[in-house]
């Protein structure tokens, strides 16, 4: 369920464009000239099964962590996916930059637990992981090694078993892999239930697809109401989560939105994640009386099932003999409204429940919220020139090529 606050949220701003049918060709034509590949590249039952037996035969090896060694989209989506699931699990540790002190935990861990390796690059170059990967193999050359990539060849210096290879459908970017071994291989390790999530995400493509028109398609809906925001002079959109399971979600959400959108300089639209209630007592006073930029989007749901518990009612406090779910849920509105009350643009999504196939769905939802936005400002949602330049710089520093720098002035203190 989507339900907006009472003052629907372009309400108080002037440049609303009514012409839904100029916004629907608009999204056609870009649907044409950058045909989205998430819903085409789902896994097969095959696929399935072969992972499947992938987790059930490191199980019977007794394997107790799987360690993923990748970055960005090849990490966020099944960080998600544990978020939800059991975000304090020794099952699974994410190995993403080449920092030292992770690695001094890393080496403990593995020498306290039987650990496996996944090592996950599209590319099959991506630098932090190789060289993560290095590490590994030096410290713990007998561990089982795993491999996802969508260039098999870029990583035949380092396959010793070519059976132990997952491949990513070539068409399908990084960050909108979460529904293929990228994010299904650790799910299913972790015991979820993985038909489940693929489930709720083939339910989201029937909802939101290009065929259903904007006034009943509520991905293009969203879509345009950020936009028109975005035309009247907002520059960040803001989003809230008030449900820590849904915390490793945002975090997949913000990678989506950066490297799908940050493709124009005119396209003001900065994307930040919130944890609510925490990051009310860090930077609300900003959002409050600060500029206006920016557009708040609250993510809850209306039930915590199981985890849900109640405050005790012998102690003198105002969330005495409440529900957890009651007191965040009192919390969202009131910044809510507090920021109504300030003119500041208001939105707020409430999921039915958190499980796993809401999830899935929720995985659909933003995928296509993106890629719509993307067609509406005209541009590519799913390349990303921007990153490479950074990659190429990297390389031939670690080469030894002098490369002239930003000028900049030491301070010593």
């Amino acid at each position: 369920m989507i339900r907006f606050s009472a003052n629907r949220i372009w309400q108080n701003w002037q440049n609303v464009d009514a012409n839904l049918s100029a916004k629907e060709e608009t999204l056609h034509k870009g649907f044409r000239e950058y045909p989205p590949a998430f819903p085409e590249c789902l896994p097969t039952k095959e696929d399935l099964a072969k992972m499947q037996a992938w987790s059930d035969n490191l199980k019977s090896q007794n394997i107790e962590t799987l360690i993923i060694c990748g970055i960005g989209g090849s990490a966020l989506g099944a960080k998600a996916i544990t978020s939800l699931v059991d975000p304090f699990t020794p099952k699974l540790f994410f190995w993403e930059g080449p920092h030292p002190q992770l690695l001094q935990y890393l080496g403990r861990l593995a020498e306290q637990r039987k650990t496996a390796l996944l090592f996950i690059s599209k590319s099959g170059t991506t630098l932090e992981t190789r060289t993560n990967y290095a590490l590994y193999r030096q410290f713990f050359p007998s561990a089982p090694l795993y491999y996802v990539t969508s260039e098999p060849e870029k990583i035949e210096d380092l396959v010793v078993t070519k059976e132990h290879v997952f491949l990513i459908p070539k068409p399908l970017g990084g960050r909108y892999s979460v529904i293929s071994p990228v994010g299904l291989l650790p799910a299913y390790f972790l015991g979820v239930d993985v038909d489940s999530l693929v489930a709720g995400f083939k339910a989201g493509l029937e909802a939101w697809d290009i065929s259903i028109p904007l006034a009943q398609n509520g991905a293009k809906i969203v879509a345009n109401e950020y936009y028109e925001l975005f035309q009247a002079n907002f520059t960040g959109a803001v989003f809230w989560i008030y449900a820590h399971d849904l915390k490793g979600w945002g975090a997949w959400l913000i990678q989506l939105w950066a490297e799908s959108l940050g493709k124009k300089t005119e396209v003001h639209a900065t994307p930040i994640l919130n944890l609510g209630p925490e990051d009310q007592h860090s930077v609300l006073q900003y959002y409050m009386q600060g500029p206006n930029h920016f557009i708040h989007t609250f993510i809850h749901t209306n039930s915590y099932g199981r985890h849900d518990t109640v405050v005790p009612a012998e102690y003198a406090v105002e969330s005495a003999n409440q529900s957890l779910w009651k007191v965040l849920h009192s919390q969202m509105q009131s910044i809510e409204i507090a920021l109504t009350e300030q003119n500041r643009p208001v939105a707020e999504f409430v999921l039915p429940e958190l499980t796993i196939y809401q999830l899935g769905k929720w995985f659909a939802f933003w995928m296509y919220v993106v890629t719509y936005l993307g067609y509406l400002w005209e541009l590519n949602p799913f390349d990303q020139p921007g990153v490479e330049s950074g990659k190429i710089y990297c390389k031939k520093l670690l080469s030894g090529v002098s490369l002239k720098l930003p000028t900049t002035e030491l301070l010593e203190f």
